[in-house]
Parts: structure tokens; C-alpha cells; sequence
């Protein structure tokens, strides 16, 4: 299959609501950016070495037929090629790395259980990750995870009364937009891919798969599965049941992520992009979507919100400033 190249393709245009949202607040911080890339730079070298010496390195002479797919798929997406390795780990997995010099690591398992489209689909995904500049941001969740921003703020006098809620507050808005980063990649891995049917059942094999059983698994089950699963899980005490489970999930519900991309194909988003139809100059701003949306996300992010809010009026108290300041 011969994908059609997008012209002048931006992230924006593509990316979920609740992601550039979170994109938007994180690049207004000065210098935010450039401090969390400085702070992973030993990390990145790590890994680097590690894929280097660990995993077989792929490139025109080294597997090219699976290198064909993923120069396609940087075309398809203009975005310049990455590193690319292949592990041997056996799982059903993929992952991009490194924000300065980007790598995409796909394990082997996903080349024995998926089609060609359904690799260009996840190849897209992991490309939408460096479009969107996700990988710096992801960094974040490495210093969150290994508690070095509890140890820093434990530090600074006054504030260690209030490190912990902050820190809680900052988890749970940095978890909820990293998922919603998986949604825009999804979109991504499509625009990448151009075969709906086979972004869905890659989807639906990421879910849980079998090469014995691969021929029997039915796409109109598991998008009805998850039609019923957003419907149990957006009101009542499914939803917060939902909220609850999903504090610290990286990854949205894999249902969740084939429904919000039935929506992005159906709504004609995705059409609308790939034919050129919407300029960017015309898409709506994430607050204009945002306003307009009463989805599961959004109700989380507001609770986020007022996590962070009170967190702010304490440490101004604290620090003998007004509120108006």
C-alpha cells in the first residue's frame, strides 16, 4: 500500500483536544522545556548504549523491508527518521526514547501477531511522539516516577508541608494529558497507516492476542465492547470507579483508545487532514473544543485543576502574597 504524503502536516492538527491542551500549558512555562531535556541528558546517553549494544539496529541493509515501512511512515508524517532498533523481548510493545537524538525501539513479538499496516500504524504512533514533542515532556513522568521532586521540594524551606499535595496534584494532571498523548498518536498511527480497519485491529491485538486464535478475533466486537464500556464508565459510579483505576495508568483503557478513534474517523477529522480540507489556520483552539466537551477527561482534569488551584492559594499564604497576586 502506498500512502498519500501530507503536505505541511502539523501536529496540531491532529492531536487530541485534552493533549494540546497540556502541550499548550507546558511550552508556556519559560524554559521548561530545555531544563527537563538537561535533566535526562545521562539517562538518554544510558539508554542510548544500551539499545545500541542490546538490540539488532535497523536500516536499509539490516532488515529492509521492516526499514522500508518506517522511512514510509516519516514521509507520510514529515518527520525526520529516528534511530531504529528491534528487540527480541517478547511482548506485545513499542516505545520512543531519547529527546535529543530520538530512537524507536518495536519489539519482535509485534512483527510475528501484526500486518504491515497494522506495523505502520504503530510506527506511525511512536513517530507522533517525537512530532508532538511528547518525549520531552514524558521525562516529567521519570522524575515524578523516581520521587526526585519530592526530594527536591522536601528541600526548600516551607515548602514541605505542601510538597505532597502538589506533588499528588502534578501526578494526576501529568498522567491524565499523557494518556490523552496517547489519543493524538493513535490518530497519528493512522494518518501514518491510511487503513482504518487495520489502525482498530491493531489496536484490538495490543489488547490482547494470540497468534493460535489471531484468525478468529472480531473488530465489530471489540468496538461494540467498548461502545458498552464508555457507556458503563461515564456516569455514576462507573466513573468513578474509572477515575480512581486510571490515577497513574501511562496508557489509556485500550477500548478507550479504539473509541476515540471511531470518533476521530467518523467526525471526518481524519479525512478532513488527509485531503487538505481544514488548514491549520482554520482549526479551532483547544480551549474552543475543550469548551464544548463533557467527556470522562475533562471532568478528571478539572479535578486536577482544583488540586493544583488549592496547592497555589496555600504556598501564597505561605509566601505572605495575595491571591490577586
Amino acid at each position: 500500500m502506498t500512502s498519500v504524503k501530507i503536505k505541511d502536516l502539523h501536529s496540531s492538527e491532529y492531536e487530541h483536544p485534552l493533549d494540546r491542551i497540556g502541550l499548550e500549558a507546558l511550552r508556556k512555562i519559560p524554559l521548561f522545556p530545555k531544563v527537563l531535556e538537561l535533566c535526562t541528558v545521562p539517562q538518554n546517553s544510558i539508554t542510548r548504549l544500551e539499545l545500541f549494544g542490546s538490540n539488532l539496529k535497523v536500516s536499509e541493509r539490516q532488515m529492509p523491508s521492516l526499514y522500508k515501512l518506517m522511512k514510509e511512515a516519516c514521509e507520510t508524517l514529515e518527520v525526520e527518521e529516528p534511530l531504529f532498533y528491534l528487540s527480541s523481548a517478547p511482548q506485545l510493545n513499542a516505545y520512543t526514547a531519547c529527546p535529543d537524538k530520538p530512537i524507536v525501539c518495536i519489539y519482535s513479538y509485534l512483527l510475528d501477531i501484526l500486518t504491515d499496516d497494522e506495523i505502520r500504524f504503530v510506527i506511525g504512533h511512536e513517530l507522533s511522539h517525537i512530532k508532538s514533542q511528547h518525549i520531552v515532556y514524558q521525562a516529567l513522568g521519570t522524575i515524578l516516577g523516581e520521587n526526585l521532586l519530592s526530594a527536591v521540594l522536601s528541600t526548600v524551606p516551607g515548602l514541605s508541608t505542601f510538597s505532597q499535595p502538589a506533588i499528588y496534584a502534578l501526578n494526576y494532571a501529568y498522567f491524565e494529558w499523557y494518556r490523552a498523548a496517547e489519543y493524538s498518536c493513535d490518530r497519528g498511527g493512522y494518518l501514518a497507516c491510511q487503513n482504518f480497519t487495520a489502525s482498530c485491529t491493531a489496536l484490538m491485538k495490543l489488547a490482547g492476542s494470540s497468534q493460535r486464535y489471531v484468525n478468529e478475533l472480531n473488530l465489530e466486537e471489540f468496538i461494540e465492547q467498548s461502545r458498552n464500556f464508555e457507556s458503563v464508565s461515564s456516569q455514576g459510579l462507573g466513573l468513578v470507579q474509572k477515575i480512581i483505576l486510571s490515577n497513574g495508568r501511562s496508557h489509556p483503557w485500550s477500548v478507550s483508545r479504539v473509541h476515540e478513534l471511531v470518533k476521530f474517523n467518523d467526525s471526518g477529522e481524519y479525512t478532513n487532514i488527509l485531503e487538505r480540507k481544514a488548514p491549520r489556520k482554520e482549526l479551532p483552539s483547544a480551549s474552543d473544543e475543550t469548551a464544548n466537551t463533557t467527556s470522562t477527561a475533562d471532568k478528571a482534569k478539572d479535578a486536577a485543576k482544583g488540586l493544583v488551584s488549592g496547592f497555589s492559594k496555600g504556598f501564597g499564604k505561605l509566601s505572605g502574597k495575595s491571591e490577586k497576586e
